[in-house]
């Protein structure tokens, strides 16, 4: 299965999803970017924080600047991550998993 991967700075710079290969590769790369944009002992900061377990289908984790999202492509169009979690103006929400149903 593929992974969305989104990223960025809040009402900055951010990306609309990155595709990656593995489950893996994504717990990876959205962990380091929790543990180096100042979530270093935060919930998402290590890899195994992103796991998608079944029945989840999207994790994210937002801090005052910074945000980043890992969504399964499982065939639902359920649009990007980044679109709610990139407001200025939207609570601060920590680590989310998103269940279906």
């Amino acid at each position: 299965m593929k992974f969305v991967l989104e990223f960025g700075i809040r009402g900055g710079f951010h990306n609309q999803g990155v595709v990656i290969p593995t489950g893996k590769l994504a717990s990876l790369l959205a962990s380091g970017f929790v543990y180096t944009s100042g979530g270093a002992y935060e919930i998402g900061s290590v890899a195994s924080d992103w796991n998608m377990l079944k029945g989840i289908y999207r994790k994210t984790w937002q801090s005052k600047t910074h945000f980043v999202a890992v969504s399964k492509l499982d065939g639902v169009m359920r649009g990007p991550a980044s679109t709610n979690l990139w407001k200025l103006d939207s609570k601060v929400e920590g680590f989310l998993e998103y269940h279906y149903g």
